[in-house]
């Protein structure tokens, strides 16, 4: 699985990074699902520079959203693009719809 983070927005107070709009799009194969979002960051000793880079901000944005050994955002859209993979025809439930020429 592959995630695209992109950084949309930065929030600072003076030199102070305090908040980030970030877009995040989990792709795995042909199917694809994406989320947008703010995140405030608790750490509030991220100064913003020439050399911060996008890069930066991402990993920032995953360390502080860690729980249970993962990045929350990542294990999020992990969970929604699941179910579109675990689709199984049950045998026994009749087709619903048939075409006869």
């Amino acid at each position: 699985m592959i995630f695209n983070w992109k950084i949309i927005d930065i929030f600072a107070e003076e030199s102070e990074i305090t908040q980030v709009k970030y877009t995040v799009t989990a792709i795995d194969g042909d199917k694809s699902v994406s989320t947008e979002g703010y995140w405030t960051f608790l750490d509030k000793n991220h100064q913003i520079y020439e050399q911060t880079s996008e890069k930066d901000l991402i990993s920032w944005i995953k360390a502080e959203s860690v729980i249970d050994n993962a990045c929350i955002i990542e294990a999020n859209l992990e969970k929604q693009l699941k179910p579109t993979q675990d689709i199984v025809k049950k045998p026994w439930v009749k087709p619903t719809f048939t075409v006869k020429i």
